[in-house]
């Protein structure tokens, strides 16, 4: 009894290594490792869809932090950051951007990165209707760090681990680089005190193989439908409250992700309450997402910072994980632009005169 207690013990040293060896021998199947994701999706629009690339006026800069699960020693962190420039001076342009995205599962065994250019074209319908298709071209690098791996060979029923090498191979490559592809469109109709938009987009487009080994593994196509709508309070649109609620959805492989709710604002001040629901067919995880955040002007009315904090609280049977924490730090500069010019094709935001203003 005493040699089975001690290999019982070691064998509970060692669960979470073995639960990041499921993470990753499920992910030489059908199911693969989970992707980014961020509860303030609003916050990161251009990770979600390229065709906000350039949408805002003038020069917007995002970074995000997300830690998942922290009552987890090993927790699952992502680390978001993208610019985006908008140009109103030239004919059908809509702007350019840089995005960097990476994440780390398992204490670092496996660890993705990406980045990459985006531009987007816009086409100005009406006065009230405005239409952008954008693009993400990355280039990612993923890699796994099997040195303290534990394989089942190496276990013992009494003894736990016992067998210090394992009869297993190893992998080809420890680091996989493919290009990756995003397209994605979007329509806003905007008049008066509401401004509605509906969007789509594909990621990974064509699919690049992912896999450690010599098998064709395949990372599947995501993707992501939205609409947001933006009501202003018409007895006073700058000091009243401003309400934005939105819908996002999200599927891959077999995964369907539900989030909807709506932020509110006055003067400096965001709350938000949000709800989460992402599901397949063995898996279903439900939350409920609580918003706060802070909007600094600095060096004058068309610049400023936004700091935004949010919580996510679980509703299903990991409530023991400690949710989720995530943080949003935006600069916002309305006046930059690539190019200056009074030209016809400047009617959006005009450089040479006040921007628009509800």
């Amino acid at each position: 009894m005493e040699y089975y207690h001690n290999g019982y013990t070691l064998l509970m040293k060692i669960k979470i290594r073995h639960i990041v060896l499921l993470m990753m021998v499920l992910s030489f199947g059908r199911v693969h490792s989970q992707e980014s994701f961020y509860s303030q999706f609003y916050n990161t629009p251009t990770f979600y869809n390229p065709a906000y690339t350039g949408y805002f006026p003038g020069l917007k800069v995002r970074l995000n932090y997300r830690n998942q699960w922290p009552q987890y020693a090993n927790d699952l962190k992502t680390y978001n950051f993208s610019m985006d420039l908008a140009e109103r001076s030239m004919p059908g342009a809509g702007g350019l951007g840089l995005i960097f995205n990476t994440n780390k599962e398992g204490s670092g065994y496996i660890k993705r990165s990406m980045i990459g250019l985006m531009g987007s074209a816009r086409i100005k319908h009406s006065r009230y209707l405005v239409s952008q298709f954008g693009f993400t071209a990355t280039y990612v690098q993923k890699q796994i760090d099997a040195s303290n791996f534990v394989f089942s060979d190496q276990l013992d029923d009494r003894h736990g681990l016992y067998y210090p090498v394992s009869s297993f191979g190893g992998f080809r490559d420890e680091k996989v680089s493919y290009p990756d592809l995003s397209l994605g469109g979007l329509v806003n109709y905007k008049k008066r005190y509401v401004s509605a938009t509906f969007g789509f987009a594909v990621h990974h487009v064509f699919k690049p193989n992912e896999s450690f080994s010599n098998l064709d593994m395949r990372v599947p196509r995501r993707y992501v439908v939205h609409t947001d709508f933006v009501i202003l309070q018409q007895s006073n649109a700058k000091k009243g409250f401003r309400f934005n609620p939105a819908i996002l959805y999200e599927n891959q492989a077999g995964f369907n992700t539900f989030t909807l709710g709506m932020n509110t604002s006055k003067s400096v001040l965001y709350v938000g309450a949000w709800y989460r629901n992402k599901q397949s067919l063995i898996y279903n995880f439900q939350s409920l997402i609580l918003t706060a955040g802070l909007k600094i002007p600095m060096v004058n009315e068309y610049s400023r910072l936004k700091l935004m904090y949010s919580y996510d609280l679980s509703l299903t049977s990991m409530k023991g994980s400690g949710g989720a924490h995530e943080i949003s730090l935006k600069f916002e500069f309305d006046l930059i632009h690539l190019v200056r010019s009074s030209s016809y094709f400047a009617n959006d935001y005009p450089v040479i005169t006040e921007p628009l203003r509800f």
